[in-house]
């Protein structure tokens, strides 16, 4: 019983507040409130369960790459990784974010994992037995 009210308190979640801080902090950023918008950001994930939050937290990465902050937007963006191993965006990031920090060789190796990414699929749309290609 305990264990079943626990869980759902954990999966009570305002989909209209937190859809709304997210649009809320997208225009922050547009309008290049990077702080503000970062602190929005941070209230979102609070308040969703982060399976699906890759997007914000690589969204992140790039307001601090773009302020500098090089060790934080490298957190961030791996962050994004842990939650989803393959996203490219991330990963493009990181190996930006891994030459501004003199890492060439962590920079070399993630545009390797790109290029072996892209290349896988691009195979897929090359077969065309492949699902891509079913109508």
């Amino acid at each position: 019983m305990l264990e079943t009210v626990y869980y759902e308190s954990l999966m009570k979640v305002d989909a209209k507040k937190a859809l709304a801080t997210l649009d809320k902090a997208r225009e922050e950023k547009e309008k290049g409130s990077y702080e503000t918008a970062l602190t929005l950001y941070r209230e979102y994930l609070s308040m969703v369960d982060p399976s699906f939050t890759h997007g914000v937290w690589n969204t992140m990465a790039e307001i601090l790459f773009e302020n500098k902050d090089y060790e934080k937007a490298l957190s961030h963006c791996n962050r994004a990784l842990e939650l989803m191993k393959d996203f490219i965006p991330a990963l493009e990031l990181r190996a930006k974010i891994q030459n501004a920090l003199g890492n060439t060789t962590a920079m070399k190796n993630d545009l390797n994992t790109i290029n072996k990414l892209n290349a896988i699929e691009q195979a897929k749309w090359d077969d065309p037995n492949h699902y891509y290609h079913y109508k």
